[in-house]
């Protein structure tokens, strides 16, 4: 390692890569999963199964969903408007905030930064689910991805 890695992106206490804190923001899928789970509990099957690709096993029936629903899942957990099971259990509820959210009277941080599965920063600017409905992370978005981390 030489002297510049060592203070340019590394600890100088013990010489670890300090990684960048990575942006998630509300968007177009995240909606459309996060009501996913809001229509089985209204149908009183409260924990669905969120499986990794693009379905959703809702009273055993499996559900077309948005691509990587499962990560969709977690950032929601992350936003307060869903919740997990069990560890490794795949198993997902929405919580009050997330129904709130739906009926357009709830708002969420436009951005979080997460570290080790926790919130470590949110963004001031709130948004709610009209401001987020039609967001699609697009190639612009993924080609600045670099920029907006912290």
């Amino acid at each position: 390692m030489t002297q510049r890695d060592f203070f340019d992106g590394h600890c100088v206490c013990c010489g670890q890569r300090i990684r960048k804190l990575n942006p998630h923001r509300m968007c177009k899928q995240k909606v459309a999963v996060l009501e996913l789970l809001g229509k089985a509990s209204v149908a009183g099957m409260d924990w669905v199964k969120v499986l990794e690709g693009s379905s959703i096993m809702i009273g055993g029936d499996r559900i077309h969903a948005p691509y990587r629903a499962r990560a969709h899942a977690s950032r929601l957990e992350w936003f307060g408007l869903a919740e997990h099971g069990e560890t490794r259990s795949g198993l997902y509820r929405i919580t009050k905030a997330g129904f709130a959210f739906l009926l357009g009277e709830h708002t969420v941080p436009a951005t979080i930064y997460c570290k080790d599965g926790l919130v470590v920063e949110r963004d001031t600017k709130m948004v709610g689910l009209n401001d987020v409905r039609n967001v699609v992370l697009d190639k612009a978005y993924w080609d600045n991805y670099r920029n907006i981390q912290k």
